[in-house]
């Protein structure tokens, strides 16, 4: 197929971003490769250059619409109404359960790929400030999340630990959970994959909370 016409021009960047992370995801990044994309939507590699430069500033892309995803998540969530810090971390929780099974694709891009490193740096040289727009979602998430945990430590729980520790815990918690549950590594296959993530997450947050609050919460 030749050059697309400027009307095609933007149809044809996002078929590319969702045929590399079809590929990405199905095949592994290392095995992609542009030549390969280009024979998927039809249209040559010069076509591709057209829209990116790399291979790897395609997976910079992706990260970037993964994060921005994410962090739509969470908006809804706070929009949803004020809760008590511990709910809140608690359906912070369920809400990451929920993105990562409902955008398996982009999950794995976003946190079990390597990071487009070389066109992060490439970027940070030319001093386009492209690490830094991809970091913006992805730290502003992550805030989110300390703040979350920040809250809870306010009001006495995880007593002995520093935020960050906390922090970076309880998302390696909910990170391996999701990854077991999309690569389908659990030991019992009867389990439904959403409803065992939310007890996954509840048996957590019981281990946190003081037996008058466990109580509360009920079996």
């Amino acid at each position: 197929m030749g050059r697309p016409k400027n009307s095609e021009r933007e149809d044809v960047r996002a078929l590319i971003l969702e045929q590399a992370k079809k590929l990405f995801y199905e095949q592994g990044y290392g095995r992609i490769t542009i030549r390969k994309i280009a024979r998927e939507i039809g249209y040559s590699p010069a076509t591709i250059y057209l829209y990116f430069k790399s291979k790897d500033e395609i997976l910079y892309e992706l990260h970037n619409e993964g994060f921005r995803l994410l962090y739509g998540y969470k908006m809804k969530m706070v929009e949803s109404g004020p809760t008590s810090a511990l709910d809140r971390l608690y359906r912070g929780g369920r809400m990451y359960v929920d993105f990562a099974l409902e955008n398996p694709e982009y999950y794995e891009l976003m946190f079990n790929m390597p990071e487009p490193r070389d066109f992060m740096a490439e970027q940070q040289r030319k001093g386009g400030g492209g690490s830094d727009r991809f970091g913006d979602y992805a730290m502003r998430s992550y805030d989110f999340l300390k703040e979350s945990i920040g809250n809870c430590m306010a009001e006495g729980f995880f007593p002995g630990v520093d935020l960050d520790t906390a922090a970076f815990v309880f998302w390696s918690f909910v990170h391996g959970l999701v990854t077991l549950i999309i690569r389908k590594r659990i030991p019992y296959s009867q389990a439904p994959t959403r409803e065992l993530g939310y007890k996954a997450i509840d048996f957590f947050m019981r281990l946190q909370a003081p037996p008058e609050i466990q109580a509360e919460r009920g079996p």
